[in-house]
């Protein structure tokens, strides 16, 4: 993640964008296995000292782009269950909507059979999605929209599953009207009550 310094110079801060464009355009292109520090930095024009300074290793460098490529918020408050989710999976649909977003993904979920470094990317990648659904679900329990005995994470793995396998395995569009009536089907299944707001 970018330090204080990175965020306030604009120099720095065009580095680290000029960096991880490479890596996502460099991944997209060859996959995980061949995005290295060195391809990378041929890529960017950045010299390998200076990413290394950026970043400790490659997987962090490859954590860091797939954040920014995803773009995600740091929270989601709508004062509703069914709005956090919407705004939550309509993010993620118009990632998965991108060019570049089957190469990344395919190539990814290959390698990380391969390579505990990427298959920690990887989790930590999808860990950082999941506590925003999970954060979501326990709000609408404590607004009373869910029953109290709703499971969090099983919820949420329930909701992010046929999702990928929507984009990745069928090659189908994961747009605006497939997620509302994706979130509406999973919250009728876990005995969604309604908004106890207004």
């Amino acid at each position: 993640m970018p330090t204080d310094q990175e965020l306030q110079d604009p120099r720095l801060a065009r580095t680290r964008s000029v960096v991880i464009a490479a890596a996502i355009e460099l991944v997209g292109e060859c996959g995980f296995g061949r995005a290295t520090i060195e391809a990378i930095a041929e890529k960017s024009g950045v010299a390998r000292s200076t990413i290394y300074r950026h970043w400790g290793s490659l997987p962090e460098l490859l954590h860091d782009a797939m954040i920014e490529t995803v773009r995600s918020q740091t929270s989601v408050d709508t004062g509703t269950i069914r709005g956090d989710l919407l705004a939550i999976y309509k993010e993620l649909g118009r990632f998965m909507s991108t060019p570049s977003f089957g190469h990344i993904a395919v190539s990814m979920f290959a390698e990380a059979r391969r390579d505990k470094k990427v298959a920690t990317l990887m989790a930590r990648f999808s860990e950082g999605r999941r506590r925003r659904v999970v954060a979501a679900i326990e709000a609408g329990k404590a607004r009373g929209e869910l029953p109290d005995s709703v499971d969090e994470m099983t919820m949420a793995n329930d909701l992010a599953a046929p999702i990928f396998f929507r984009a990745i395995v069928l090659i189908e569009t994961v747009n605006d009207e497939f997620i509302e009536m994706h979130v509406d089907r999973w919250l009728d299944h876990y005995g969604y009550l309604g908004s106890k707001i207004g």
